[in-house]
């Protein structure tokens, strides 16, 4: 099977002071250097307005501009910037310049999402030319930020171009989304952020509506396998609480701070793109995680960051512990010290008395495919048997 392209789509929030956006900056241009050179990256920046940013422009810089008070659907975003639906046979392969050149009249990934061997130098000048959202804010309001909005449309972006391939949207934000879908404050300053009292007493006037909009993206991010990471940085809050299902649902990374232009902000970004003593980077994607049993066991559920593919199979217990129903998962983002917690029930008391004897052992069998940051499918399977059950 041939590699697949990891995809990098940085979503960029432009509503912070300058010292965070040239922070910022610098660190997304850190973060270039220690990408694969095959990886396809992609920029989306937003405030009031989003813009999805073409990096096959030479001398001059373009965009496409979508309003922030709209939630834009995978068909809207494919039909606006004029894409095909991508199908896996169709995928172009970086490295590979004769289908490259075949797929010319159509190549559509050219446009937002580009190998980084080959846009490197104008994805590092348009972040150095990034300025903040130019909109002006008016005295005791808050900026209009179309978070929201703009984490649609990343989502769509790549269900369209990359649907069932490793991907990775990196959402970077400094403030609460404040219009649009998903909002979770508006703009009135005299209006506070809801707080835990408010949560408690259900008097949270957008949370409960902003929370199913997330979830409902993080759903369609992980039935295509793609990451979803949020970087917050603020002395607010940001949200954080209603986004949570994007990083639980896709196994990425949740990061909370005071500014990004600090130290510890950098230092834990870099180590996203960390390697191993192996030189190879810590982070897989697109995994499924299926379990088989001896005939005595039976699968209750899963905990961890992981979405149910469904599969009932007749090793499923009827008693549901976590994410249940179902013998297989998906994890969109996986490490090596992803946890993925398993429950199982003993079929009957008689199999329980042999099994915690020794006189008969419990067999399971964990089966494991990923996409590795190569591009390649890799699977591994572990076997293991118990004496007892705890």
């Amino acid at each position: 099977m041939p590699a697949q392209p990891t995809v990098f789509l940085f979503v960029v929030d432009t509503c912070m002071d300058e010292d965070d956006m040239t922070a910022l900056k610098e660190s997304l241009q850190m973060a270039l250097s220690l990408l694969p050179s095959d990886a396809l990256v992609g920029l989306i920046t937003f405030g009031r307005m989003i813009h999805i940013h073409e990096l096959n422009c030479e001398g001059m810089t373009r965009s496409y501009v979508f309003r922030g008070t709209k939630d834009y659907t995978a068909k809207q975003v494919q039909d606006m910037l004029g894409l095909m639906k991508q199908q896996p046979n169709q995928r172009p392969v970086p490295g590979n310049p004769q289908q490259q050149q075949q797929q010319q009249p159509t190549n559509f990934f050219s446009k937002f999402l580009q190998p980084l061997s080959t846009c490197d130098m104008s994805l590092t000048d348009l972040l150095g030319e990034l300025q903040r959202d130019p909109w002006p804010v008016q005295q005791g309001k808050r900026a209009l930020r179309s978070t929201g909005a703009a984490l649609s449309i990343a989502i769509g972006l790549l269900e369209t171009l990359y649907p069932n391939t490793g991907a990775r949207i990196m959402l970077f934000i400094a403030g609460p989304c404040t219009q649009g879908p998903g909002i979770i404050i508006d703009e009135e300053l005299k209006h506070t952020i809801r707080s835990h009292h408010d949560i408690e007493k259900d008097n949270a006037k957008y949370m409960k509506k902003a929370i199913k909009f997330y979830e409902g993206l993080a759903n369609r991010a992980a039935v295509n396998g793609h990451v979803i990471d949020l970087y917050s940085s603020a002395l607010d809050q940001t949200g954080l609480h209603e986004m949570k299902y994007c990083t639980n649902y896709t196994g990425g990374h949740m990061v909370m701070g005071d500014s990004f232009n600090t130290s510890l902000f950098k230092q834990t970004f870099q180590k996203v793109f960390a390697k191993d003593n192996k030189n190879e980077y810590r982070m897989n994607f697109g995994a499924t995680v299926e379990v088989k049993t001896s005939r005595e066991l039976k699968v209750c559920g899963a905990i961890g960051s992981c979405v149910s593919l469904a599969q009932r199979a007749s090793n499923v217990s009827e008693t549901e512990l976590g994410m249940g129903g179902t013998n297989a998962w998906k994890i969109c983002g996986i490490y090596p010290n992803s946890t993925l917690s398993v429950f199982f029930e003993v079929l009957n008391q008689q199999a329980s008395t042999q099994i915690s004897s020794g006189g008969q052992r419990g067999y399971v069998q964990f089966i494991t495919q990923y996409q590795h940051l190569s591009g390649f499918k890799k699977i591994r399977v572990t076997t293991v048997a118990r004496n007892s059950l705890v």
